[in-house]
């Protein structure tokens, strides 16, 4: 063999080595690196579960509902916490009784502030809606 076809040799098999390499250098998928200078804010917000206990209920509605019973001021204002079941809710109403539109809810141990009492059993509360003296005590209640 002359040097000639040697040297031919040689330079075929590093051209097939250089298209090999390239072929499988190609097939891997890179990420490509972009040099960035943007600045981003982050913000975090933790949620915790609700509470039930010593929260004081302040409605932001006003009643529109016209008054035709009879109700008495209380001498002063006075704090009552809702006693219903864990799970269950006490139903804020626009008047004094079930067939009042409800407004919102209480849940237990929740606090409202009364300044009324009807003859029927309903406490008018110092935002004008009324809740039933049957779900609500002047302590809290216990687990």
């Amino acid at each position: 063999m002359n040097s000639k076809m040697a040297a031919a040799r040689i330079s075929a098999g590093m051209l097939i080595g250089v298209m090999a390499f390239s072929f499988v250098a190609c097939g891997k998928k890179s990420k490509p690196t972009i040099a960035s200078t943007t600045t981003s804010e982050i913000t975090t917000t933790t949620t915790t579960a609700p509470t039930t206990s010593l929260m004081l209920y302040t409605g932001p509605l006003t009643n529109d509902q016209q008054v035709t019973w009879k109700e008495t001021t209380l001498d002063q204002q006075v704090t009552y916490y809702a006693k219903v079941s864990k799970g269950e809710f006490l139903n804020l109403r626009k008047g004094p009784g079930t067939e009042y539109t409800k407004i919102g809810t209480l849940t237990r141990g929740q606090t409202v502030v009364v300044v009324a009492r009807t003859s029927n059993g309903w406490y008018k509360t110092i935002d004008g809606f009324y809740c039933s003296e049957t779900y609500l005590q002047r302590k809290p209640p216990t687990n």
